[in-house]
């Protein structure tokens, strides 16, 4: 990218808003400065401007500030694009009924994977993933399930001066670990999790394919406690129900020409 063509002060604003998260849903000016490294005067004039053009508002009795429902505004927008979003429901509907535990669709953007859609677990479990959660690629098995589909060389330059973060001993970290723990991976109908991500919980993934051209636009998972099934019955049963979802989400897309 040519960096003459960057505005500055809209990148800063940019990190500005993605400084708030689950952990950090209020801000001061100085908390808000630390975290995108400017100095008090310019995250005051950010702060402003966001809360001018309505993004951010400012707590009630306090000299802090949290994103504003305007916000929602974009990452509706970003969803309704989605062509896959409408035609997946049914087909996740469904699979959570038959599984009863937490189903979600899910994309990759860059180093990340994101859930763009999400159907509640009919049990007491409640899972924390919502729509819009972000998690690493590298360290999740959806993740490496979506990373899949590139080639080597490609995994090669999407990680070149990555900071690697490792949450189990199974985490890869570094490229030469992510590449062998893909080059394993690569082309299995599905991938299970048994506490790789989370050491208390289990998940499973499967592809969602463009069939015109066999490449790999998404992923449809689940995810529960340990405790909910025997090991043998989520690698048996509840993956073959995922990966059936898989294949007829990816056929539903390809009737519907949604990717075609």
């Amino acid at each position: 990218m040519d960096e003459r063509y960057i505005v500055p002060g809209l990148v800063r604003g940019l990190k500005a808003l993605q400084a708030f998260s689950d952990e950090r849903r209020e801000l001061s000016v100085s908390e808000l400065a630390d975290a995108i490294e400017v100095n008090r005067s310019s995250a005051f004039r950010i702060i402003y401007t966001l809360e001018s053009c309505g993004f951010l508002y400012k707590a009630e009795g306090a000299r802090r500030y949290r994103l504003n429902s305007k916000v929602l505004d974009l990452g509706f927008t970003y969803l309704s694009g989605l062509d896959l979003l409408e035609p997946s429901r049914p087909i996740i509907q469904r699979l959570r009924d038959e599984v009863t535990i937490a189903c979600h669709l899910v994309i990759r953007q860059g180093t990340e994977i994101v859930f763009v859609d999400r159907y509640q677990a009919t049990g007491p479990f409640t899972s924390t993933v919502g729509v819009g959660t972000r998690w690493p690629a590298h360290a999740t098995v959806t993740g490496q399930l979506l990373l899949s589909d590139l080639s080597d060389e490609a995994i090669v330059e999407l990680y070149r001066d990555y900071q690697w973060a490792t949450y189990t001993e199974g985490t890869p970290h570094s490229t030469a670990s992510l590449l062998a723990c893909i080059a394993e991976v690569r082309g299995r109908p599905a991938l299970i999790s048994w506490g790789y991500f989370n050491p208390v919980m289990a998940a499973c993934s499967a592809p969602i394919y463009r069939l015109s051209d066999n490449s790999m636009i998404a992923s449809i998972s689940v995810s529960c406690p340990l405790s909910s099934f025997p090991r043998a019955e989520f690698e048996g049963r509840i993956q073959d129900k995922v990966i059936q979802a898989g294949h007829d989400l990816s056929r539903t897309l390809s009737l519907n020409n949604a990717y075609p």
